[in-house]
């Protein structure tokens, strides 16, 4: 697997993290990495995030968003990578080589696009099913 980048989207993150301030919810994808299968595990939590009425200072944050936290593992037979994530993008680390890159994760349904290196030259793709 080349240099990587990790995205979630947020329709996605929310359906992995149904509540702000939830318990982490462990995730299972089984991943093809060009014809090599692998399989992608994360702990995935969503944060509310807060704020102030703009112009109204003193008052009781209210719920703006949620940030999502995320780390877990990629492994294949021939590969073991591990990443920490927030808000899509990830850094990753080969534990061989100890080499360190990007993934973006798009999340469409019970699927997963993994686009290793989205903004070099020539990213990659990778598809993955979710299976827990």
């Amino acid at each position: 697997m080349k240099k990587h980048v990790a995205a979630v989207t947020l329709a996605a993150a929310i359906s992995w993290s149904s509540a702000a301030s939830a318990a982490p919810v462990r995730i299972t994808y089984q991943c093809n990495l060009g014809g090599q299968a692998a399989v992608l595990t994360a702990d995935v939590e969503g944060i509310a995030t807060g704020g102030t009425v703009p112009g109204r200072p003193g008052l009781a944050p209210i719920i703006t968003g949620q940030n999502l936290y995320y780390a877990g593992t990629l492994v294949s037979q021939s590969a073991r990578y591990s990443f920490r994530g927030e808000n899509g993008f990830a850094d990753f680390v080969d534990l061989t080589t100890n080499e360190r890159f990007r993934v973006q994760f798009i999340a469409q349904g019970d699927y997963l696009v993994m686009i290793a290196n989205p903004f070099g030259q020539q990213p990659a793709r990778y598809m993955c099913q979710r299976t827990s």
